[in-house]
C-alpha cells in the first residue's frame, strides 16, 4: 500500500484461531516513536524511513499464521491526480486532476487526451479530458518540467461481453444418470477479462436455483477483449430430470466501477435425464394370501425415463389370466393359482424386477384378526380366529392357549392379560389339523437408555482430526427394527442429520444392546456445537404412530484450530507520505470473543518527519 508523507498509517491484523491467539509485529525498523497496543500497528507523521515490510504474526499451541503488508512513503510534495483510479466503459468520456501544493509547470502525457507542459507559466492544477475512451491500454501520466515529478493515473477500460452461452458435447441429447458430462461456458468479447467470474447454476423443477462452481481466471495483464470458455463436470442424477443448467459471468471491477457488478445470464439447458426403472408396486413386493374364489389383482408400477415397458412371469398359464399393460388380474382364483408372480419394468437402461408371493387359501379355511399385532412387553393382547361355517378350533399358545372346542363354533378369542413371552406364535387350528393359522406377533421393549460418546471426551478436539462417535442404546427389542441417528447442533440451534444405521438382526426377539458407530472429522465451524443420537422403533402400521424416539444426552465439541489471519487492509503492498501516521493492526478471529494473551500485539509508532531530502528536492526544483 501507499501513504503520503505526514499522514498517519494504521494497521490492524486479526485471526480465527482456537485458542485465542497472541499477537507479534515484525516491524521495518525501531522507533522511539513506535508503541505496541493488542493488535494495532499506528505510527502518526509517517515519513519516508517507515517504508518497508510489515509483519504480523498470529500464534497459539497448534501452529502459527503470517502476513505481511508492504508500506511504501512518497513524497508529500509530489503530483496528485484525483480520481487516482478510472474505471471507464470502452467509448465513453473519461477526466481526471493533476494537482500539486505549489505551482509548478506540468503537462499530461497520453495516447489521447494529451496536454503539453504549460509554457513559462506554473499552475496548481491541471485537467485531462477525452470524450469517447477507445484506447484499451491507455496510461495518462501526469508530469512536472524536466521530469522530477510523474504521477500515472490507473485506468481501467472495460466492455461488457456481446453474449453468454452454456452448452453440453450431444445437447440436446438426453443425459443419463451417473454419467460425468463437461457444461461449457462461453463469453464472447469481454473485457478485462481477468475480472470477470462465471458461475455455473442449477434450477430445479420447482424454481430452487443450487449454485455449482465459481470460476475466474488469472489474466490480469491482459486489457483488450477476449473471448473466455469456463467448463464444470457434472453428474446428473434421477432428480435433476426436468431441471435447468445455466452460467451466469459478473464483471466485478471493484469499488470504481459500476454498482452492483453487472452480470449476464446464458440461455437456460432443459436436461433431460435419462434413468433405469425402479418399481414401485401395488401391493408390494412381498407375501400374500388370498381366498380361493376372490379376485387377484397386481398392480405393477416403475419410475423411468424412459418410460418402461412391462412384462409378467405367472406362475402358470390360466384362461382366467389377463394382461393389461402392468396389471394382472385373475377372476375366481384357484388354489392352483398359487405361486410366484414377477414383474419386469424394463428401458434401454436396464431393468427392475418385484417379485409377489401369492398363497391362496381354502374358502372354508381359518382367518385370524388382527392377523399382526404388535405389543408392548406386559401389555394385554388379544385376536380372533374365525371360519366361514362352524368348526371346532383351538389355540395353541405358551400363554393364553384355548384347547379344541367340544362343539363347532365360527370364532374364538385368544387373549392374554400380560404378555411376557418374547418368542411366542399362537396358532389357530381346526379338529385333525386340516387347517392352521399363525398370529404374527411382535413384542417390543423401548430401550433404558441412550448415549453418546467419544474417546478422550470431554477434551477438546482437533480441526482435521478423526473421531470415532458412539451411540449405545441399552436393553431394546426387537433391536432389527432400531434406526439409530447422528445430528450436530450448530452454535445457532440448527440441527443437521449426520448418519442413520441400522442393523440387520429379524431373528433376534429378546433385549439386547446396541452399539452404533460414525466417524466424524470436525471443522472450525463445528466450534461449539453439539453432536447426539436418537434412537427410533419402527414397527410398522400396527406399531405405535409416530414412531417412538428417545434421544441421547447431548456433547458440547470443543473445537481447537490454528489461527487464520483476518487483516485491513490486508497482505499487500502500501505507500504513505512522509510525515503521516502509520497503523497497522494484528487480529485473530475465533468462535468466541478472544482473550488477547502473550506478547503486547500492538504498536503505535509516534514519528516526527524528516524533510531533508523534501527541502533538498524543492530547492532544486525552483532554482529551474
Amino acid at each position: 500500500m501507499t501513504i503520503t508523507e505526514g499522514n498517519t498509517l494504521s494497521l490492524n491484523c486479526s485471526a480465527n484461531g482456537n485458542p485465542a491467539p497472541s499477537y507479534n509485529w515484525l516491524l521495518p525498523q525501531a522507533d522511539p516513536n513506535t508503541m505496541e497496543e493488542r493488535s494495532v500497528v499506528t505510527i502518526t507523521n509517517m515519513a519516508k524511513s517507515h517504508s518497508g515490510e510489515y509483519t504480523c504474526i498470529a500464534i497459539n499451541p497448534l501452529g502459527n499464521s503470517t502476513c505481511t503488508v508492504n508500506v511504501e512513503v512518497t513524497d508529500a510534495e509530489c503530483l496528485v491526480v484525483s480520481p487516482a483510479r478510472l474505471v471507464v466503459k470502452h467509448g465513453d468520456p473519461a477526466s481526471s486532476n493533476c494537482s500539486s501544493d505549489t505551482p509548478v509547470e506540468m503537462g499530461w502525457e497520453s495516447t489521447q487526451g494529451g496536454v503539453g507542459l504549460t509554457d513559462n507559466k506554473e499552475v496548481k492544477i491541471l485537467n485531462w479530458r477525452v470524450d469517447s475512451l477507445t484506447d484499451w491500454k491507455i496510461k495518462p501520466s501526469c508530469f512536472t518540467d524536466g521530469g522530477q515529478c510523474e504521477k500515472q493515473l490507473d485506468i481501467t477500460v472495460y466492455k461488457l461481453p456481446d453474449s453468454v452461452s452454456i452448452s453440453y458435447r450431444k445437447y440436446p441429447d438426453p443425459m443419463v444418470e451417473g454419467h460425468q458430462y463437461l457444461l461449457q461456458c462461453l463469453v464472447q468479447n469481454i473485457a478485462p477479462i481477468g475480472r470477470l467470474r462465471v458461475t455455473f447454476y442449477k434450477v430445479n423443477t420447482t424454481g430452487e436455483q443450487t449454485e455449482l462452481d465459481t470460476q475466474q481466471k488469472a489474466k490480469d495483464n491482459i486489457k483488450t477483449p477476449e473471448n473466455g470458455t469456463y467448463t464444470l463436470h457434472f453428474t446428473p442424477g434421477r432428480d435433476d430430470d426436468g431441471a435447468q443448467l445455466l452460467c451466469s459471468a459478473m464483471l466485478d471491477l471493484g469499488p470504481e466501477g459500476p454498482q452492483p457488478p453487472p452480470v449476464m445470464d446464458s440461455n437456460r439447458l432443459n436436461i433431460n435425464v435419462h434413468y433405469k426403472p425402479q418399481i414401485t408396486m401395488s401391493p408390494g413386493c412381498f407375501s400374500m394370501s388370498i381366498t380361493e374364489g376372490d379376485t387377484l389383482s397386481l398392480n405393477c408400477s416403475a419410475n423411468g425415463n424412459p418410460a418402461p415397458s412391462y412384462n409378467w412371469l405367472l406362475p402358470q398359464a390360466d384362461p382366467n389370466t389377463m394382461e393389461e399393460r402392468s396389471v394382472v388380474t385373475i377372476t375366481n382364483i384357484a388354489k392352483s393359482h398359487s405361486g410366484d408372480y414377477t414383474c419386469f419394468a424394463i428401458n434401454p437402461l436396464g431393468n427392475s424386477t418385484c417379485t409377489v408371493n401369492v398363497e391362496v387359501t381354502d374358502a372354508e379355511c381359518l382367518v385370524v384378526s388382527p392377523a399382526r399385532l404388535v405389543v408392548k412387553h406386559g401389555d394385554p393382547a388379544s385376536s380372533n380366529c374365525s371360519s366361514d361355517i362352524p368348526v371346532e378350533m383351538g389355540w395353541e399358545a405358551f400363554q393364553g392357549g384355548v384347547g379344541l372346542t367340544d362343539k363347532e363354533v365360527k370364532i374364538l378369542n385368544w387373549r392374554v392379560d400380560s404378555l411376557t413371552d418374547w418368542k411366542i406364535k399362537p396358532s389357530c387350528f381346526t379338529d385333525g389339523g386340516q387347517c392352521e393359522k399363525q398370529l404374527d406377533i411382535t413384542v417390543y421393549k423401548l430401550p433404558d437408555s441412550v448415549s453418546i460418546s467419544y474417546r478422550k471426551y470431554p477434551d477438546p478436539m482437533v480441526e482435521g482430526h478423526q473421531y470415532l462417535l458412539q451411540c449405545l442404546v441399552q436393553n431394546i427389542a426387537p433391536i432389527g427394527r432400531l434406526r439409530v441417528t447422528f445430528y450436530k447442533v450448530s452454535a445457532t440451534g440448527e440441527q443437521t442429520e449426520l448418519d442413520t444405521r441400522q442393523k440387520a438382526k429379524d431373528n433376534i426377539k429378546t433385549p439386547e444392546n446396541g452399539t452404533y458407530t460414525l466417524d466424524f472429522t470436525p471443522g472450525r465451524d463445528d466450534a461449539g456445537a453439539q453432536l447426539l443420537c436418537s434412537a427410533m422403533l419402527d414397527l410398522g402400521p400396527e406399531g405405535p404412530q409416530p414412531p417412538p424416539v428417545m434421544e441421547s444426552n447431548r456433547l458440547n465439541i470443543n473445537v481447537h484450530y490454528k489461527p487464520q489471519i483476518t487483516r485491513s487492509p490486508g497482505c499487500f503492498s502500501m505507500r504513505i507520505t512522509e510525515g503521516d501516521t502509520l497503523s497497522l493492526a494484528c487480529s485473530a478471529n475465533v468462535d468466541y470473543l478472544p482473550i488477547i494473551a502473550g506478547l503486547a500485539s500492538v504498536v503505535i509508532l509516534l514519528v516526527i518527519s524528516c524533510f531533508i531530502y523534501s527541502s533538498y528536492y524543492k530547492h532544486t526544483r525552483m532554482s529551474h
